[in-house]
Order: structure tokens, then C-alpha cells, then sequence
């Protein structure tokens, strides 16, 4: 047939234009753009960071595709070092070192050029608990008493924050369907960022609340 006609030479046409077409794909020069999540690393203990400018810094990489592929199968974030960092204002420079790289990648563009942070001290304060009770009890039952234990906590954090910090104040706790006593563990809500229970990470450990409902006295003396 017609078509086993030079069946050698169209096999060797076929597989030299697929190794073209391969090589190609491989090396031919291309562009991609990449977001790398900013990682702030080696912070000093004591110090905080409550502001930066930006979360993530956009790549225009220039590549092969093979290169193109590895770069964003290796690049997951952007490292920022602040081991020698200071309180106050700090701008970090964006720069690559090519070495990073894949080779047959480099950086096009990138942006924003810089990366501008804000670095506080932590400090302590010992503050008063005070529970935020929500809602009235049901008709007929009365809140008689409230207690928390602790009664005081330690707070850290920022030392603006803390600053403006006069208690700590709890979640707030529905008593709107209570009619007897009842104990629970419920969790502080500061109200300001960058700052923690000290001791108990960010979001520390729930203080224990009792919450004393009795039966109304009747105007007229009875139950």
C-alpha cells in the first residue's frame, strides 16, 4: 500500500520533529509570573512586628519551561532575616541571588521592590478579669454572682497595645437561658492585635468562670 511507501524515511521525519518539537517546549524562552508568601524569620525574642507593608512578593521570571517548572516547585516563600532587628521602622531590600535559581531562570521583575516593617518591643501588665456577661436570665432567675479565677492575668504584646490595655475582659457568656449555677471555661478576648496571655501563646489558655443564678424573690416575700 500507498502508504508503506518510504515507511523508514516518514519515521524518521516523525521522530526528528517530535525531538524538535521537545526541545522546544525544554528551552525556548518564556515568562511567569509567581507569588512568594513573606516569611519573617530570626526575629529576636522581646520584639513583635505589628505592621508590613506587604504579605507577598510578585515574581516576572524569564525561562525555559523546565527551568520555569523547577522554579516553582522550589521557590515557596520569601525568607526576610530580622536577627538583627531593632525597634522602630526597618526597610528590607527585595533581592534574589541568582544562585536560588534554576538554572535557565532569572528574575525579570519584581514587586514591590522593598518591604517595609514595623517593630515593636513586648512588654508585660498584670490586669484585672472581668467577665462580659450577655443577655438577662430567664423570667423568674436572678445573677447573683459572678467569679473568675483567675482574678488577675499577665498580658504581653506590643508595647502600644498593651499601653491602652485597663482588663481583660473574657468572651462574651449568655446567661439568657440559665437557671442555676454553672461553671465554665471561657476563653479571654483582648480586643487589640498583638497581644497574648503571657505564657499561653496568642491565644491562651480559658479562665474558669462561675456564674451564680438564684430564683427571684417574689415582691410579696414568697417563692
Amino acid at each position: 500500500m500507498w502508504i508503506f511507501n518510504n515507511l523508514v524515511y516518514k519515521v524518521v521525519a516523525v521522530a526528528v520533529a517530535l525531538v524538535l518539537w521537545l526541545t522546544a517546549q525544554g528551552f525556548r524562552s518564556v515568562e511567569q509570573s509567581l507569588d512568594l508568601p513573606v516569611a519573617v524569620q530570626n526575629l529576636p525574642e522581646g520584639l513583635v512586628v505589628v505592621s508590613q507593608s506587604t504579605s507577598e512578593i510578585n515574581l516576572m521570571l524569564e525561562g525555559s519551561r523546565a527551568a520555569l517548572r523547577s522554579a516553582e516547585k522550589n521557590l515557596v516563600r520569601y525568607p526576610i532575616s530580622l536577627e538583627d532587628a531593632k525597634p522602630g521602622q526597618r526597610s528590607v531590600p527585595v533581592m534574589f541571588d541568582p544562585r536560588s535559581l534554576p538554572r535557565g531562570a532569572e528574575v525579570r521583575a519584581r514587586a514591590p521592590s522593598t518591604v517595609e516593617l514595623e517593630i515593636e518591643r513586648v512588654v508585660s501588665k498584670k490586669l484585672p478579669v472581668r467577665v462580659d456577661l450577655g443577655g438577662e436570665p430567664p423570667e423568674g432567675y436572678r445573677v447573683t454572682r459572678v467569679e473568675v479565677e483567675p482574678r488577675e492575668v499577665v498580658i504581653e504584646g506590643a508595647r502600644r497595645s498593651v499601653r491602652q490595655l485597663r482588663e481583660a475582659l473574657t468572651d462574651r457568656v449568655d446567661v439568657s437561658r440559665l437557671r442555676e449555677t454553672t461553671v465554665r471555661e471561657v476563653p479571654l478576648s483582648l480586643g487589640l492585635p498583638y497581644v497574648w496571655r503571657a505564657g499561653n501563646g496568642q491565644r491562651g489558655e480559658p479562665v474558669r468562670v462561675e456564674i451564680v443564678v438564684e430564683r427571684a424573690q417574689a415582691p410579696d416575700g414568697g417563692a
